[in-house]
């Protein structure tokens, strides 16, 4: 029965765009966002480390794609590698010095990384774009026999979906092997994590880089999608500062449950319903409404903590 219930779950979200065409964006958006979240959930939920930096690789791996495209000329999945590849060799350089800290220091050297990056996309503006951004043509994805247009709404949808599974994928084969297992022990203790051999520089770096290729896999979808990059996504906390606030990821992980597989698709689909709600209801201040809700239920998470 179990199994029946999986597949036609499976078999409905990968019908969306045909039976429920109205909800493709939203799911788009849920996969986009709930993959940054679950790379999130890799550092804070499984290895203990809280960073407010996430938001980086996921600007470096939607900046690697756009400049692949506009100044190499390349296919999509060149396009792809290289906005993956951006943010790997970001995450390994900042991740470097970023677990040598610990506690507190580790979430400060995040967030002034984080920082630092903002700054430098400002300051170059002439290839980040600035706040004005950089806007180009997705190649098509180019399957055997197929040309796929990503300008069509149903193979962004598929392209998000794709990138989505693949990483809760790599998630579940990592929380089962003994890699998964020197996170948990590093998060519970990281002392009696040490006295029983473990690395625990290396083994956060591994989270660190890991965490950092699947931010940099979702923000190159995200590009690819929009076809449009701007600096503003290398900013701190810019889910709350834009327009239209997108689900933040620590706020997804916090909702949905640190450490748990699919928490983080929980925590990004109660973030996505409840903006979609208070914007119906109340349109001019739903982003204010949507902060005092999403304060009470941290609050409360936290309290019962």
């Amino acid at each position: 029965m179990k199994r029946l219930i999986v597949l036609i779950t499976l078999v409905s979200i990968g019908l969306v765009p045909w039976l429920w065409g109205s909800a493709t964006l939203l799911g788009i958006n849920l996969c986009i966002w709930g993959l940054l979240a679950l790379s999130l959930n890799i550092l804070y939920g499984y290895t203990g480390l809280l960073s407010l930096g996430q938001g980086v690789y996921f600007a470096l791996g939607a900046y690697g794609a756009a400049w692949a495209v506009i100044y190499g000329n390349v296919n999509f999945w060149g396009a792809l590698g290289a906005g993956v590849l951006c943010a790997l060799g970001g995450a390994v350089i900042a991740g470097w010095v970023s677990v040598r800290a610990s506690g507190f220091g580790f979430v400060v050297v995040t967030l002034v990384t984080a920082l630092i990056c903002y700054l430098m996309a400002l300051s170059f503006d002439g290839i980040t774009g600035g706040e004005d951004g950089m806007s180009f043509r997705a190649p098509a994805l180019a399957l055997p026999g197929l040309a796929l247009s990503i300008q069509n709404l149903s193979v962004r949808y598929y392209l998000a979906l794709g990138a989505l599974l693949a990483g809760l994928g790599i998630v579940y084969l990592v929380s089962k092997s003994l890699l998964g297992l020197a996170f948990r022990a590093v998060r519970d203790d990281e002392i009696a994590a040490a006295s029983l051999g473990y690395d625990i520089v290396q083994i956060k770096l591994y989270a660190f880089v890991l965490a950092g290729a699947m931010a940099g896999l979702a923000g190159t979808v995200w590009s690819l999608s929009k076809e449009f990059v701007r600096a503003g996504l290398f900013q701190p906390f810019g889910a709350f500062l834009s327009a239209q606030p997108d689900p933040d990821p620590l706020i997804a992980v916090l909702l949905g449950g640190p450490g748990r597989l699919f928490g983080p698709l929980v925590g990004t689909g109660m973030l996505l319903a409840l903006r979609e709600f208070f914007a119906g209801v109340w349109p001019q201040g739903y982003a204010l409404a949507l902060g005092v809700v999403i304060l009470g239920c941290v609050c409360k998470l936290c309290s019962a903590r």
